[in-house]
């Protein structure tokens, strides 16, 4: 496993780790811990996704690395925003915190997406 995989591990663990005292100390309900578990779990798929269609096509030709990487982000895109969608039409959770808590760990994920893009590129260049 790579460090930005296990960074992205430690920082979801770090956050999980907050939100369980910040619950345990009465600060938030538990419709919103449930919700920002399903939102973190959600994303954390999709950055593994990312880095696993990236390592498959990282060595092949460029016609190949683009067909898996920007097909690939669109499919994982419209995979994220049907099992979104769902989520919050049909599970009993906190609609404001699961949009909230996606969002944030969607805009942090993307950076080490590009962090492991740019360290993979500098390793080949």
């Amino acid at each position: 496993m790579n460090s930005i995989v296990k960074n992205i591990i430690y920082l979801y663990l770090t956050v999980y780790l907050i939100l369980g005292l910040v619950y345990f100390f009465g600060f938030i309900s538990n419709l919103f811990l449930i919700s920002s578990i399903y939102a973190g779990v959600l994303n954390l798929v999709n950055t593994f996704a990312a880095v696993q269609l990236f390592n498959y096509s990282y060595k092949s030709g460029n016609s190949s690395f683009m067909i898996y990487n920007l097909g690939g982000l669109v499919v994982r895109l419209m995979v994220l925003l049907t099992i979104f969608v769902l989520v919050i039409k049909f599970l009993n959770i906190d609609d404001y915190g699961f949009i909230l808590v996606f969002f944030l760990f969607y805009f942090i994920s993307l950076v080490f997406e590009v962090k492991f893009y740019l360290k993979k590129a500098k390793k080949t260049a």
